[in-house]
């Protein structure tokens, strides 16, 4: 973590990876060879009512296997990141619960009105 700053509506937390290496998920093999990098902006769960956005450097890297047919991949932390996810994985949990929580309502609104009527 680089930095938080804190604003009226939302918190930001700068942060970069600090890992030599990472595993290519095609082939599994580590590689700590740099092809380029990135910023990744996360929207992660609100604290005191605002919002937290997380901002990652992350790095592409190279994979070392020959026969792999990846030839980059992009670094992910355990338990933050997500391939192509632009939330965390508490906040996209978070959010599916809710989700849940409240499909079948709309549907048993809907039943229960119609025997009211009927």
């Amino acid at each position: 973590m680089e930095e938080i700053v804190v604003g009226d509506r939302e918190v930001v937390v700068l942060a970069q990876t600090v890992s030599g290496e990472a595993v290519c998920p095609g082939c599994g093999m580590a590689s700590g060879r740099v092809h380029s990098g990135y910023r990744r902006r996360l929207s992660d769960l609100a604290v005191a009512g605002r919002k937290v956005v997380i901002d990652l450097r992350v790095r592409r890297l190279r994979c070392r296997a020959t026969e792999c047919s990846r030839r980059t991949f992009v670094e992910q932390v355990d338990g933050l990141t997500e391939r192509f996810a632009r939330r965390t994985p508490s906040s996209r949990r978070t959010l599916e619960r809710i989700a849940l929580a409240l499909a079948g309502r709309p549907g048993a609104q809907a039943k229960s009105r119609a025997t009211l009527i009927g």
